[in-house]
């Protein structure tokens, strides 16, 4: 017991006698009196603590985007924005009329002066160098249509779609036809128009209005209902049969063929090669 206690007192007098490491403590100075110094900046003069300023963050910059102008400087860009303007209007234009109407440069791109030229949907006078959209139909106002239509009455009806970009004004005059009653118009279900025919007003029989009354009045079954409704009135409905492909064929089983089998030597089948063919001593 008296050995552990002097080693304990030992110890308590070497830890005594170690020197004491004060901690430093590094005190606000006044903005104006602090020198900043940065890495390899610092001050070799001074012995104490030095601040250090921290790097700056850039600031990321946006930059703003070109101007959206809607026509693009590329030449094929630029061919199509000139083709669909020239089917806009119905006069030929210079260059200087697409430029000042329809904010064409065509001049900006060599090529695309050239690719005008040749394009086989544009019409140019060298002459007077115009350029002129040239469509499948030649339209011009309502009654180039209602011409086209007679010519054709034989041939059935025409798109909509294939005369439309014949003229600017189309759907104007094709409402316009309709309402007075010399074409016939089969429209989608948004109303727009999508077959024209030409309306033959020779056929334009007055109804009377009592039969008018009676056909307006009969109802179409609905799709569920018009087999019972046929059914009720002695008609039949179509029927139809699923023809078997090729593929839902019964495959035939492979028959099986005797084949005749040649057989050779035929001429010695009565001989007897131990008798007659024996060697006699």
């Amino acid at each position: 017991m008296s050995h552990f206690k002097n080693v304990t007192n030992e110890f308590k007098k070497r830890l005594a006698e170690q020197p004491v490491i004060k901690r430093a403590v590094v005190t606000p100075m006044a903005q104006e009196a602090t020198t900043l110094y940065s890495g390899s900046d610092a001050n070799p003069n001074l012995n104490g603590p030095q601040v250090f300023a921290a790097p700056k963050r850039r600031k990321h910059e946006v930059f703003s985007q070109p101007k959206d102008t809607g026509v693009g400087k590329h030449a094929m860009s630029l061919l199509f924005h000139a083709i669909n303007y020239l089917k806009s209007v119905e006069e030929p234009q210079t260059v200087e009329d697409m430029k000042r109407k329809g904010d064409l440069d065509i001049l900006s791109a060599p090529e695309l002066y050239e690719y005008l030229k040749k394009n086989e949907k544009i019409e140019y006078d060298p002459r007077n160098e115009t350029f002129l959209y040239k469509p499948t139909y030649q339209i011009r106002n309502k009654e180039d249509l209602y011409l086209m239509l007679e010519k054709k009455k034989n041939e059935g009806g025409m798109e909509f779609k294939e005369l439309k970009d014949s003229y600017s004004k189309l759907e104007q005059v094709v409402e316009e036809l309709a309402n007075e009653g010399r074409i016939l118009v089969v429209r989608n279900r948004d109303g727009k128009p999508r077959v024209l025919f030409w309306n033959d007003q020779r056929y334009n029989t007055a109804m009377d209005p009592e039969f008018r009354a009676i056909w307006h009045s009969l109802v179409v079954p609905s799709v569920a209902d018009l087999p019972k409704e046929l059914e009720n009135a002695g008609l039949t409905h179509m029927q139809v049969y699923d023809k078997k492909g090729p593929g839902d064929m019964p495959k035939r089983k492979p028959v099986r063929r005797n084949r005749k089998m040649k057989i050779t030597n035929t001429h010695m089948k009565d001989l007897d090669l131990t008798k007659d063919f024996v060697v006699q001593k």
